[in-house]
């Protein structure tokens, strides 16, 4: 692995370890420019205010939701997680792919892309 390849997997998992951890500032610290693009919805959160609401509302709705780092690919661009998606208490266990986008190695995008048909699914086993 080279140094740059180290250097964006230690950022990527801080930047797991802070979203599980709920620890917004360290999230944000993790990025040089926020950006969150959410393939299946087609949301695009872009820069510190959206990023920050849309990482609260997410909190809100799912206090419980946890991210786990089950794999890592490196390539030129940045790195791709594959991550467990569960949530204590509800039926959600699925797997998503998180593509983190670099400039050198400073980190400027995640894009998530995951079954929103599961999710909605999963969600709805959840509902009363």
């Amino acid at each position: 692995m080279t140094v740059s390849q180290s250097h964006r997997e230690d950022l990527v998992l801080r930047h797991v370890k802070a979203e599980n951890g709920r620890d917004l500032d360290a999230i944000m610290a993790t990025f040089s420019y926020p950006r969150y693009e959410i393939v299946p919805t087609a949301a695009v959160y872009d820069g510190d205010s959206e990023v920050r609401a849309m990482i609260l509302a997410q909190w809100e709705q799912l206090p419980q939701l946890r991210f786990d780092a089950v794999a890592l690919y490196h390539g030129s661009q940045g790195l791709v997680v594959e991550t467990r998606t569960t949530c204590q208490g509800t039926p959600i266990d699925m797997l998503s792919v998180n593509v983190f986008v670099f400039d050198d190695d400073r980190l400027i995008l995640e894009r998530c892309y995951f079954d929103r048909m599961l999710f909605a699914a999963e969600l709805g086993k959840a509902s009363p």
